[in-house]
């Protein structure tokens, strides 16, 4: 089957050799780095261009894992731009008929590689108490940057105009959803009396995520954990528990 030109962003090479071993360089400890498929196996023919050789077909969570890796695999080494159906298939030691059965284009791809990879949304934590709470978020979200998803998100945003179509997909489906968790954490922080209700904004609810990721921006990964700490004691926790704001004119 053959792939959607629409759906292609850079250039597509039309045959690819297969890639054995591939390791990209990323910010995660070895044993969750993510790279192409060596093992012996597939769940189709990986050559085409000389002699065809039968491997183990392989099915289920088995062979969506792989193609997850080999997507972070294949971004971390060559872009988004640079990313191809056929990249991601050699990678993975799957045909290119499998990835269009189930995606009709890399970028739906991606988006459902890296909901797969980072941590769950779930529900907001409530454990009753405001500070736990938000760091409970921001240890989630310091996870998520310092991750080998993390890094490919990074680079999606450097890489794209903030204004591309594939960039606001990324900002509705992965990002936006983790940062409505904090809005939900004030809002059941200020119906406990735990601060006023006037701290309940969607701007201060946006400004944690800001400050981890301004530091992200000015210094680079990895985040610390002692970075979250100061978010919280320094700025947010005082910044919550202080009066009403004055009213600007």
């Amino acid at each position: 089957m053959s792939a959607d030109p629409s759906c292609e962003v850079g250039p597509t090479p039309s045959s690819r050799a297969p890639t054995t071993s591939r390791t990209p360089t990323t910010l995660a400890t070895p044993s969750d780095s993510f790279g192409c498929d060596n093992s012996p196996g597939g769940d189709s023919l990986v050559d085409n261009s000389t002699t065809e050789r039968r491997v183990a077909r392989r099915r289920g969570d088995t062979l969506l894992n792989a193609i997850y890796d080999a997507v972070l695999a294949e971004m971390s080494t060559h872009g988004f731009s640079g990313l191809t159906m056929e990249g991601v298939a050699s990678c993975a030691r799957t045909g290119k008929s499998a990835l269009y059965r189930r995606w009709s284009c890399k970028e739906d791809l991606v988006v459902e590689a890296l909901n797969q990879v980072l941590p769950r949304v779930g529900s907001p934590p409530d454990s009753g108490d405001l500070r736990s709470d938000l760091a409970t978020v921001l240890r989630m979200m310091r996870d998520s940057i310092n991750s080998p998803a993390g890094s490919v998100i990074l680079g999606i945003m450097a890489e794209l105009d903030r204004d591309h179509e594939f960039v606001k997909t990324i900002n509705d489906r992965v990002l936006r959803p983790r940062k409505h968790m904090i809005l939900t954490i004030l809002e059941r922080a200020a119906s406990r009396g735990e601060i006023s209700p006037d701290r309940v904004s969607p701007l201060v609810a946006e400004t944690p995520s800001a400050l981890v990721m301004m530091r992200v921006l000015c210094d680079g990964p990895p985040v610390s954990a002692r970075h979250i700490d100061e978010i919280l004691d320094d700025v947010m926790m005082p910044m919550l528990r202080a009066g009403a704001p004055a009213k600007h004119e």
